[in-house]
């Protein structure tokens, strides 16, 4: 069984460039892929000249783990495709009004229930991945204005959390940034949601989602005053507890995860 869902009008948008059925959008050629493993991959599709190109990102998932599908059923209650899975999580966190990318359309092949394979299309985010915006613009910056990004980052983490939204990928690679009309003033997003959790109430998975983050926040560009001031404007003023002893939590689980894994160089 095969279908393919739209939001607004992209399915007559890409009727125009004669993609419509399921193989249409999944054999696709994209014009680079960015992302690439044995049971997934992520390109850029682009459509249009000029003012009217687009610009979009394809995830294709291919014969998914058991664990993705075991996940993906205790989440949502019942079967449900990876592309499904990033599709209702997409519209979940927008609906608590926190940036991702814009869903445009999924699409799923599924045999007796179960997947087979599916896409998930979203519009190009506006900004840049904020490991992009750090190796490029960090050098430059003072350690005034890197703070005046550093603030609001925590606060943007802890609204995710305040939705009880856990994000067990949330690595810096998987947050944009934009700069908005306002001096030294910046919006965020956050994009790799197919292990995003909602209806949390454990925070020692939030704690885990911080020490990741922290962990991906190489020497290179964060000082530990900066990674500490994260954890810092993520409690805020309304903390119900220690901020001391809070800090030393994310920082001992970021340690474990370093003592496993390298962070991606950026």
């Amino acid at each position: 069984m095969e279908k393919t869902v739209f939001t607004d009008s992209w399915q007559k948008y890409f009727a125009g460039f004669g993609l419509e059925s399921f193989d249409d959008f999944f054999s696709c050629s994209q014009d680079k892929t960015i992302n690439l493993n044995t049971k997934r991959d992520v390109g850029i599709l682009t459509f249009g000249e000029g003012s009217g190109r687009k610009v979009f990102f394809r995830k294709r998932f291919f014969k998914p783990h058991f664990k993705d599908i075991l996940f993906a059923w205790q989440s949502f209650g019942s079967p449900i495709s990876q592309a499904k899975l990033e599709w209702q999580n997409a519209h979940m966190l927008l609906e608590n009004a926190i940036e991702t990318y814009r869903p445009v359309c999924y699409g799923e092949r599924t045999k007796f229930g179960m997947e087979r394979k599916s896409f998930f299309i979203t519009e190009k985010l506006p900004g840049k991945a904020l490991t992009e915006f750090v190796s490029e613009k960090w050098s430059q910056l003072t350690q005034r204005q890197k703070e005046k990004i550093i603030v609001p980052l925590g606060r943007f983490i802890r609204k995710i959390h305040d939705a009880r939204i856990s994000l067990p990928d949330l690595y810096i690679w998987h947050v944009f940034i934009k700069e908005t009309s306002e001096p030294d003033k910046y919006d965020f997003a956050v994009i790799d949601l197919h292990r995003m959790e909602h209806n949390v109430s454990s925070q020692n998975k939030l704690l885990k989602n911080l020490g990741r983050l922290h962990h991906s926040m190489v020497d290179k560009y964060f000082d530990n005053r900066l990674k500490e001031l994260l954890i810092e404007s993520y409690a805020g003023d309304d903390w119900q507890g220690d901020t001391a002893e809070f800090i030393r939590q994310v920082k001992k689980f970021s340690d474990m995860v370093s003592a496993k894994r390298n962070p991606k160089p950026y």
